[in-house]
């Protein structure tokens, strides 16, 4: 006999998904994925996905055109490997390009709790 699965539990199982058009100008998320992978017209791009305060996921993809602002950011915040992002907390702020969406460009490490806990 199958487990009985209430309805509530149910939803809780699914990630909820928040599209780019919903993200506020300035957030903190959590990047929890962080890849580089051709796009479907083969373009190399960046791609991170985030876990948002309130428990939303979103993916973010940075094109050719994005990925020197997004170098300079992660280069801003002391990364050396692409890898080393996934796992921490960061404020994104949304910027305008000239053409295409906006992208929420990452300008900000957040300390981790045991950072926090080893300062004084």
């Amino acid at each position: 006999m199958n487990e009985e699965i209430y309805i509530d539990e149910l939803e809780r199982l699914v990630p909820r998904f928040k599209r780019a058009q919903e993200l506020p100008s300035k957030f903190i998320a959590k990047v929890v994925d962080a890849s580089l992978a051709p796009d479907k017209t083969g373009r190399k791009c960046v791609y991170l996905t985030l876990e948002l305060t309130d428990g939303t996921v979103t993916k973010v993809k940075y094109t050719p055109m994005h990925i020197s602002d997004l170098v300079e950011e992660l280069r801003k915040m002391g990364f050396v490997k692409l890898s080393e992002v996934v796992g921490q907390t960061l404020t994104f702020v949304t910027r305008q390009y000239r053409i295409g969406y906006p992208r929420p460009m990452p300008v900000e490490k957040l300390p981790s709790a045991a950072e926090k806990g080893g300062k004084k």
